[in-house]
């Protein structure tokens, strides 16, 4: 354990620090950080960033980041400094080609990203002795730093497999194995991490300095996964996969097209499929939605999140992702036995021989997700009060679409269109509240509204044919036991709430309403 007398140490200007390097004595060691320092970004996150193909490599730290592997070791381990260990190792590991693609790309950032101001200094202090101190990993840091116009003495980082033991004991630690103490008393630290403060109460002129150019960039933050916009900008907090889209979507969209399946299993899961297809192409609208209001909008209600990842929605990657969960949603539902067809197969089969029926399928859903797509755009670039009206075939196209690849009953299109006009109503009366966040009327009860308004439709339809069948149906008693279930609360909360209204007289012998 190294003893050292505490000191309070304060940020300083850069111009401080310059002044410092170029002034040294050459017989004062200059000790420099590496990341956001004299490389003006993080280089573990860069290598990160370097990982091919994005998307696999994205997954991957996405599921590191879900298992949290780094969370089972000892009390001591326990820390950013670990996680990232675990994330170099197991990328570079089980894509070992990043290490290759690395060479190149390290080369291309140093010059890109290298810290010209202080490397003038340097150049102008040739004697002084320059140490690089860095909790980043030897094998990502050397390629940058050969690449810059620098001569070091000695370079300090973590090893590849030892990096785990190098990263826990910090940055003074691995000075002190390598410097003598009185080397590193006299010496000149620059660094921007306050996790270097060990360092910076120990030698003669400490320098905390942030460099104006510098950032971290989380890594592959620019690349595209299925719902993530959603999730992570548009609706921050809320659990919106979750509680929206496999909570509420998909028991509906099941309910109403795979419950006559005689494979309702498959079919259902081609539904599954296919709903993530359709979102792919959904959130598109949301992230031009985001876009539209920051351009237009004086003062656009944007989440935190929203600058840093709206570059991940570029224009191909999620209509690849779509057509990829499309592809496979249609081949289960090909699958699934006895569904018919939306329409006259025979006929049009007939009339084009080259199209087999899960071509003829696939080629009907591109054409509704097109369709989604240009009616999500005209609804960001029509005003608000024209959304009010719009809303209602935005979502109609959310729900009623699934009719272009396979049929639904009499039953579900009741279900289906509860569903869209229960949203709708809470939307109309949002719009006319005042079309703010906190104007959503979360005090209405959606799911007990969609349950009257389902039994409305269905009773309507029942009347209006002379024709109870319908309520015979055990997928209708089906629906009803899911509604009561996912609404139940609701429910509860409402039906608490039903008093007689009590008339009494009082002293004078007048009549008081008492509710």
């Amino acid at each position: 354990m190294i003893e050292f007398e505490p000191r309070d140490i304060d940020r300083i200007k850069k111009t401080e620090a310059l002044t410092l390097v170029e002034t040294a004595s050459h017989d004062t060691t200059i000790i420099i950080d590496f990341d956001e320092t004299l490389f003006l970004r993080n280089s573990t996150a860069e290598y990160l960033n370097s990982l091919r193909p994005k998307a696999l490599g994205l997954l991957l730290l996405k599921l590191l980041y879900f298992i949290r592997p780094w969370s089972w070791l000892p009390g001591s381990f326990k820390d950013s400094k670990i996680r990232d260990w675990f994330l170099v190792i197991v990328s570079t590991i089980l894509l070992p080609w990043t290490w290759f693609l690395w060479q190149n790309k390290a080369r291309q950032l140093a010059k890109k990203y290298e810290n010209k101001e202080l490397l003038r200094a340097i150049d102008k202090n040739a004697g002084s002795p320059i140490v690089v101190a860095t909790l980043g990993f030897n094998f990502i840091v050397n390629p940058i730093l050969n690449a810059l116009p620098i001569t070091c003495d000695r370079i300090v980082g973590c090893r590849f497999w030892q990096g785990i033991r190098d990263r826990s004991n910090g940055k003074l630690l691995m000075l002190n194995k390598v410097l003598s103490p009185e080397t590193i008393k006299s010496a000149i630290a620059i660094t921007d991490s306050i996790e270097d403060l060990p360092l910076l109460q120990e030698v003669a002129k400490p320098c905390f300095v942030v460099w104006d150019l510098a950032k971290y960039i989380p890594p592959l933050n620019d690349v595209y996964l299925p719902l993530f916009y959603v999730e992570k900008v548009k609706r921050v907090g809320e659990k919106y996969i979750y509680k929206v889209i496999l909570w509420d979507d998909l028991p509906v969209l099941i309910l109403a097209f795979s419950w006559q399946a005689s494979n309702s299993l498959l079919h259902s899961a081609s539904i599954l499929l296919l709903l993530i297809s359709f979102w792919c192409v959904y959130e598109i609208g949301y992230c031009e939605n985001d876009l539209v209001a920051e351009q237009y909008e004086e003062k656009p209600k944007l989440s935190a999140t929203y600058y840093s990842c709206k570059k991940a929605i570029d224009s191909w990657s999620p209509w690849i992702w779509s057509l990829i969960f499309g592809v496979l949603g249609i081949a289960c539902l090909t699958k699934a036995q006895e569904v018919n067809l939306p329409f006259n197969y025979e006929f049009i089969s007939n009339q084009f021989k080259v199209f087999d029926r899960g071509l003829l399928l696939l080629a009907c859903w591109i054409v509704f997700l097109i369709a989604t797509r240009l009616c999500f755009w005209f609804y960001n670039y029509l005003n608000k009060n024209t959304r009010t009206w719009l809303y209602i075939v935005l979502q109609s196209f959310r729900y009623y679409g699934f009719l272009a690849v396979t049929p639904t009953n009499l039953v579900g299109t009741s279900l289906l269109s509860s569903q869209i006009l229960s949203r709708t109503m809470l939307y109309i009366i949002y719009r006319y509240l005042g079309g703010n966040a906190e104007n959503w009327p979360q005090q209405v009860p959606e799911k007990l509204l969609r349950l009257l308004v389902f039994i409305f439709i269905l009773s309507a339809i029942a009347v209006g044919a002379r024709d109870l069948s319908l309520w015979k149906n055990w997928q209708t008693w089906a629906i009803m036991a899911w509604c009561l279930i996912q609404g139940h609360r609701q429910i509860f909360r409402v039906t608490s709430q039903f008093k007689p209204i009590k008339n009494f007289p009082d002293t004078k012998g007048r009549v008081v309403n008492n509710s």
